[in-house]
């Protein structure tokens, strides 16, 4: 650990036991277990240095948590704090845990202001009135937290805390002219273009860092069209923005693998096969073994021809009596499979209005194969 040190000195706290864990995209991991003999002072002195980034402290057994930060200086320091008041933390020997500490009570302070200039511009606003003062004064106080950061990030540029406000900033989109619906796609194509300008991809911490998952999990899944097509671009877009990040990038392409493999809405398995294809096959992983690819290869092969779009496979089933029918010889304009069993209780509702769609429809060129 080359001497990495952190005490903690926790007043009013029974418990003998202190888990030390970390942020790592969209988890926390328990990192280490302390246990103190005289049930307040606890040392972490892990064997080797701590990966930077956002990690905690877990108090037993209410499982209420105190946040400190791991930069690539701070070698030793504490943090003092009471077990029933987990806002008031005393920093030593960390000026990076001290900063943001500062910051966190700043924006606590402002929010209580903010919280009650609203309440009241609400209760203006329900009795049809306007509050001016109000309204000006959450205004300046607006600008007051942004000013605060803007000279925190100018001063301390390389601070851990400087990563975390940067990336809670909102884009600035410039002002666009032209017809109305215009303006607003392009507001909407050029912030999901910049949606990630105010994070440095590269840094050693973003993977344990607390705002990356929902980040990028918003601009998956609200940002994006929710269509495999679409999200095929959306993915590649996220992974080529990680790609310098190797432990992020590793992350986030399994992570999408694991999400589209299990996914029951249809067409989904597109986006599974797509990454197989396009990511794993052509040796993007070189983590996963030679096993497990040939598992994934052969998941993907099976999957391929089934996929929404894709020309169906020739199926040969055959009639009560024994006589063939190949899919592939129905000559239909529109050729509609359906797999049903008669115990299936999804079938038996719904199998009466199939019926009754192919009476409809078969004169317009509707051929149905049940099977």
């Amino acid at each position: 650990s080359q001497g990495y040190t952190v005490e903690f000195d926790i007043r009013n706290y029974q418990s003998d036991t202190l888990i030390v864990g970390n942020y790592f995209g969209e988890k926390q991991l328990v990192k280490d277990t302390l246990i103190s003999k005289n049930k307040s002072k606890f040392v972490w002195t892990p064997e080797k240095r701590p990966e930077q980034g956002m990690y905690l402290v877990l108090l037993k057994p209410e499982n209420t948590f105190v946040q400190f930060l791991v930069n690539d200086r701070d070698k030793k320091f504490s943090l003092n704090f009471d077990a029933k008041d987990l806002l008031n933390i005393k920093i030593k020997g960390s000026e990076e845990n001290q900063l943001f500490y500062d910051y966190l009570t700043f924006l606590k302070d402002k929010r209580v202001l903010a919280d009650t200039l609203r309440a009241k511009i609400d209760r203006a606003k329900k009795e049809n009135k306007e509050d001016k003062v109000s309204d000006e004064q959450l205004d300046k106080l607006e600008n007051e937290v942004k000013k605060y950061q803007s000279e925190f990030i100018a001063k301390y540029p390389e601070s851990l805390v400087t990563m975390l406000i940067r990336a809670n900033l909102d884009i600035e989109i410039p002002e666009f002219t032209g017809p109305e619906d215009t303006i607003k796609y392009r507001r909407y194509y050029y912030y999901k273009k910049h949606y990630f300008d105010n994070i440095n991809p590269t840094h050693p911490a973003l993977i344990r860092m607390p705002f990356l998952h929902q980040k990028v999990d918003y601009y998956v899944n609200k940002l994006s069209n929710q269509q495999p097509d679409s999200l095929v671009h959306t993915i590649d877009f996220v992974l080529n923005w990680l790609e310098p990040n190797p432990e992020a990038y590793r992350y986030y392409l399994a992570d999408f693998l694991n999400k589209y493999a299990q996914m029951k809405m249809v067409g989904y398995d597109a986006l599974y096969v797509y990454l197989v294809d396009n990511y794993y096959t052509k040796g993007k992983a070189s983590w996963v073994n030679e096993e497990n690819l040939k598992k994934m290869k052969e998941n993907a092969d099976d999957l391929r021809p089934i996929l929404i779009g894709k020309k169906m496979p020739d199926i040969i089933t055959y009639k009560e009596d024994k006589t063939p029918v190949r899919l592939l010889d129905i000559k239909s304009p529109y050729t509609v499979v359906i797999f049903w069993a008669p115990d299936c209780g999804h079938c038996k509702k719904i199998m009466p209005a199939v019926v009754d769609f192919y009476k409809k429809n078969k004169d317009k060129g509707v051929t149905m194969l049940g099977i």
